[in-house]
């Protein structure tokens, strides 16, 4: 989970910091397809606790109701290429892994809510910045490819959609919570395209087509109708980039 300040009075502490400046906007550019994106190296370090959830805890406004858009990322096939290896390259593999999807979220102004196993849940508040960090991720995995090992592949599932954001636990451990129907949502898309894949919901293309149509033009429809585990009573819409 993500830790809210430090020391005996967590949640105090973290407002008491002085509140970051607003999410600033990506200079990166996405790459062309057969390009690798190299993600550039954000302007700022973030502390552990998630930045744009500082933001609105240091503004003293928690919970709140935000629109946000979630991208779920994890690392495709990992019992036969990570969960093999001895603990030290398995852990060294997860990291890389890790350390370049955290850059890439923090380059197109998202963050990481949680790390969990070899995946992590990053959100954004652009829909079209969240796409361009599906892809860069994607495109960096796929020419990423350490000595004498198969490159790992990447998972990805976006969704938008209404999420409050909150603290959450005790006096002695509290942390961000994201609570929100388009979270699980995601999450459930995740399993449904193979390797490499990237899927999304009509949500996600219906805003790109309104904020960046030649990023919605790179969709194509999935399952016009996709059943998806604790949803049965509706169908989704999905999308994916070839």
């Amino acid at each position: 989970m993500v830790s809210v300040g430090t020391g005996e009075h967590p949640v105090r502490d973290a407002q008491a910091e002085e509140a970051p400046a607003p999410p600033r906007r990506s200079a990166s550019t996405l790459a062309s397809p057969g390009e690798p994106a190299v993600p550039p190296r954000p302007a700022h370090a973030h502390t552990f606790l998630a930045g744009l959830a500082h933001h609105y805890l240091a503004q003293q406004h928690l919970p709140v109701r935000k629109e946000l858009t979630v991208l779920f990322v994890d690392i495709a096939d990992s019992t036969a290429t990570v969960l093999q290896q001895p603990p030290e390259v398995a852990l060294a593999l997860v990291q890389r892994f890790m350390e370049l999807v955290t850059e890439v979220a923090l380059a197109h102004c998202g963050d990481v809510k949680d790390y969990e196993g070899d995946g992590a849940l990053l959100y954004f508040e652009s829909v079209p910045e969240a796409t361009q960090a599906a892809v860069a991720i994607r495109n960096a995995r796929a020419h990423a490819q350490p000595a004498g090992q198969a490159p790992l592949r990447a998972r990805l599932s976006l969704n938008v959609g209404s999420i409050i954001v909150g603290v959450i636990g005790s006096a002695l451990r509290r942390a961000v919570a994201l609570i929100g129907p388009s979270i699980h949502i995601a999450s459930r898309l995740l399993k449904h395209i193979p390797p490499g894949g990237i899927i999304a919901t009509e949500a996600v293309v219906e805003r790109l087509r309104q904020e960046a149509p030649a990023l919605a033009q790179r969709f194509e429809v999935w399952d016009p109708c996709l059943v998806l585990k604790g949803v049965e009573e509706e169908c989704v819409t999905a999308f994916h980039i070839p």
